[in-house]
């Protein structure tokens, strides 16, 4: 049992800290459109991200399997999850526990590189409309082509 749930937690653990390496790098891409003012690009960036999120949505369903399964009424943010944790792994859990500050670390860093990004993005805004707008229209014209018989 002990082993199981060291195996759960350390692949839960693991994935998340991959998942916010994988957020931040993308949000570094997603910077660099901004200031490039490279609209399709963005807009990639965007979807790749909404990828991780939706992965790291999972993430946190493992982890609110995992607390219901051992029977605890905290989430992994709350300390009582780390206490009662602590309790089922003996020495176990400081491990866990040194890999959740990381995961803290990280996240932390994103959140401040995307605030980041947003502040950059209300500089670049009126471009990128303007962008989004011949994007629009581009698609449209296509349509219309297509639906004369010219493609």
């Amino acid at each position: 049992m002990q082993a199981d749930l060291e195996e759960v937690l350390s692949s839960l653990v693991s994935s998340e800290l991959a998942l916010f390496n994988e957020l931040a790098l993308l949000v570094e891409k997603e910077e660099e459109r901004v200031v490039a003012e490279d609209m399709e690009g963005l807009l990639q960036v965007l979807q790749e991200k909404q990828d991780v999120i939706s992965r790291q949505e999972k993430i946190q369903e493992g982890w609110s399997n995992l607390a219901s399964s051992l029977g605890l009424s905290e989430g992994r943010n709350g300390p009582a999850f780390w206490s009662d944790i602590g309790d089922m792994l003996g020495d176990g859990a400081e491990d866990l526990k040194a890999s959740l500050s990381v995961i803290r670390d990280v996240a932390g860093k994103v959140l401040e590189q995307e605030c980041r990004v947003q502040s950059i993005l209300e500089k670049h805004v009126e471009s990128l409309r303007k962008q989004m707008a011949s994007l629009s229209r581009g698609k449209k014209a296509l349509q219309g082509y297509s639906k004369s018989g010219g493609v």
